[in-house]
């Protein structure tokens, strides 16, 4: 029975998706090294929020927890999608530690008369991890007939690290060009390295201001809007009334999930220079803000015996 749901879940799932969205997904889902298909990911994350949906919209009707429902029903979908984050995030930190050596294996093998394509290929036989399935992946490609300079390219793309663009490009430019590729290839791999410890030395720097930050927008403030939030309860239970009052839960939610925003975006300035990736961020710290608000509303009213 649970197959046969899934099945038609499938099927109306795909005439709300593309083909090539599917297939573009599922390419990401390989890179992670997650193998299992998407359409049944999918498919069992949107019947988990139907039934928890129904579930909470059930206990809120019961208990008063009507503010919950959309956020407890969207839990497992966000929790994936931070899963994934944090899985590319991996991915990609774990190409760029693996560049520079990867980069002198190739330097030293062309050094000893090997062709480019071959040092490549022989690397690979020898070496693990997600940068070393990206090139063979590539090696795969030029033998179904890509060129060199299209199968390297495409690494670019799906990668889209800095280093590892100036690298491809400097290596099909060399190639072309016929300059001294070896020397080249130590030169980038020390040049990486000094980079990545100039990164990881600010990293290291900014530490305790990320912290703070983080402590702030995902404890001090959730926390103390709670407060606010059951104190207000508290005055209207006994009469004293006051316009504010209404104004507090709307005002209280989106002042977290603004600060939950900057502050995600702060941390990815300092600590990755991009502002771009401070959406991985929001998905860490928006969650956990209102988390920690509903839970702090709970504990309080628990301790007073409200």
């Amino acid at each position: 029975m649970y197959k046969e749901i899934i099945k038609k879940t499938n099927k109306l799932i795909q005439k709300f998706i593309s083909a090539d969205d599917l297939d573009y997904m599922q390419d990401i889902l390989i890179q992670l090294k997650i193998y299992y298909p998407i359409m049944d990911i999918l498919s069992n994350l949107l019947l988990i929020t139907i039934i928890l949906f129904v579930l909470v919209a059930v206990s809120s009707l019961l208990f008063g927890l009507s503010l919950l429902v959309l956020f407890l029903s969207v839990l497992p979908t966000v929790i994936f999608l931070n899963f994934l984050i944090y899985k590319r995030q991996k991915r990609l930190d774990s190409i760029e530690d693996e560049l520079p050596d990867y980069l002198l294996q190739i330097s030293s093998l062309l050094n000893a008369g090997m062709a480019l394509e071959s040092s490549f290929d022989e690397v690979s036989k020898n070496t693990d991890g997600y940068l070393n399935d990206e090139i063979k992946r590539a090696l795969l490609e030029i033998r179904m007939g890509k060129t060199f300079n299209e199968a390297f390219g495409d690494i670019s793309k799906r990668c889209n690290l800095h280093n590892l663009d100036k690298a491809i490009q400097i290596i099909v430019n060399t190639k072309e060009s016929g300059g001294n590729l070896s020397e080249i290839l130590e030169m980038i791999s020390e040049d990486i390295k000094e980079t990545q410890l100039l990164k990881k030395n600010k990293k290291t720097s900014v530490m305790m201001s990320v912290m703070f930050l983080l402590i702030s927008a995902i404890i001090a403030t959730p926390f103390s809007f709670a407060t606010i939030e059951i104190y207000s309860e508290f005055l209207e239970s006994v009469g004293r009334t006051n316009s504010l009052i209404d104004v507090i839960p709307v005002a209280s939610g989106g002042y977290i999930i603004i600060h939950s925003i900057l502050v995600s975006l702060l941390i990815a300035i300092v600590m990755e220079s991009n502002y771009k990736k401070s959406i991985k961020w929001i998905v860490i710290v928006l969650p956990s803000a209102i988390i920690v608000f509903y839970l702090s509303q709970m504990l309080i009213k628990t301790i007073l015996g409200i």
